[in-house]
């Protein structure tokens, strides 16, 4: 693979954009629910959520939903009762936020939006103009799907099965439409599009299409476990040449695509961080520093892009992204206190060339690490 060569200039964008803008954060103790326990990707959500509040040395509650969308706004009204200050919650649809907003409003405690954001325009306005939302933070997830789109189509893969979950995900139905418009727009076909209510369900849904629609070019996950499972599928039609790609950065998919034996051709995402950053903009408010724009509207960024994990990078990720963090912990300090611009900024550079670079600028990665992983450095 041609090195690359990554701009100094980039790397130290996190230390100029922050320097001196640090406080000193009071107690405060902090709610997040998850959707269920078990998942790669839900658990990694909750605990990049959670970072921040170990940080700063403050107590933290974790409510498991039990895989139940009717408990959801239930437990976020327990978590106020047991004496959160704030709320970071996860949220699969527009009515579910809408009620979220009121009991927050109701009971003076402040709240983000975490990954999933809300989409219809007048709740978005109620949000808003709620004094205690905090801001929501998600990813860019059309891109997601239109990335993998473009690069399946650029292989000449034309036939494709989509694995995805249930109908209506706010975070995978955007994807699942962006790469069906792109990679059916380029002359590839979808032959079969699968929907799990319960991510384990995507196991024999796949298993079944293959039966009814032999060998295809490509499976798309729209989530890590999908394209897993997918690949799962594929080991009982070794005769098959059928590629998988998926969205979500998961160690399991992260392994398949090192193993040259494996059907992985391609896995993106940005490693869960909307939950990190929503927990920061949260952590301002109830610093007193709800982060607005110009217009004096709370923050909201729904744009967060993903990027590719290579093989050649894959040990560097899995080193500073996994084992340890993407950001430091005098980073994350310094994001409390921080104005509107600084924090739009820090998100908006957040990948993983930039990170991995201001950690070598920083003296924690090695030059012969980062030379290993295709960069020019030293």
């Amino acid at each position: 693979m041609k090195k690359q060569i990554v701009s100094a200039a980039i790397a130290a964008v996190m230390t100029v954009a922050i320097a001196g803008s640090s406080v000193m954060a009071a107690d405060h103790k902090v709610g997040y629910n998850y959707l269920g326990a078990g998942a790669y990707s839900l658990s990694m959500l909750a605990n990049n959520e959670k970072k921040v509040s170990d940080v700063l040395g403050q107590e933290s509650l974790a409510v498991d939903d039990q895989f139940s969308v009717e408990q959801m706004v239930s437990d976020i009204e327990n978590m106020i009762n047991s004496g959160c200050d704030g709320v970071a919650a996860w949220l699969i649809s527009d009515a579910l936020c809408q009620q979220v907003s009121i009991l927050c409003q109701n009971n003076g405690t402040y709240f983000a939006l975490a990954d999933k954001v809300a989409t219809d325009e007048g709740v978005i306005s109620l949000l808003k103009g709620n004094e205690y939302f905090a801001g929501a933070c998600g990813p860019a997830n059309e891109i997601y799907g239109s990335q993998l789109a473009e690069y399946a189509l650029e292989q000449g893969w034309k036939t494709c099965i989509i694995t995805s979950s249930a109908v209506g995900d706010a975070t995978d139905t955007p994807r699942l439409e962006a790469f069906k418009s792109v990679f059916e727009a380029g002359g590839g076909e979808i032959v079969d599009e699968l929907h799990a209510d319960q991510q384990q369900d995507a196991l024999p849904q796949i298993q079944d299409s293959l039966t009814a629609h032999g060998e295809v070019d490509v499976i798309y996950g729209t989530g890590s476990d999908y394209g897993v499972y997918a690949c799962t599928a594929l080991e009982d039609y070794p005769s098959f040449g059928t590629k998988v790609v998926t969205s979500g950065l998961d160690e399991a998919a992260l392994e398949l695509l090192n193993d040259e034996n494996s059907p992985m051709a391609m896995v993106t995402g940005d490693c869960w961080m909307s939950g990190f950053f929503a927990a920061v903009f949260l952590q301002n408010a109830l610093e007193g520093n709800t982060l607005k724009d110009a217009d004096g509207k709370p923050i909201w960024i729904d744009d967060v892009q993903p990027f590719e994990v290579t093989p050649e990078k894959y040990p560097l990720y899995k080193k500073y992204f996994l084992d340890e963090f993407a950001y430091t912990d005098d980073e994350i300090k310094a994001m409390i206190g921080a104005s509107y611009d600084e924090i739009v900024t820090i998100v908006h550079d957040y990948n993983l060339d930039n990170r991995l670079m201001a950690k070598y600028e920083a003296g924690i990665i090695s030059a012969d690490e980062m030379k290993e992983a295709g960069y020019e450095v030293g």
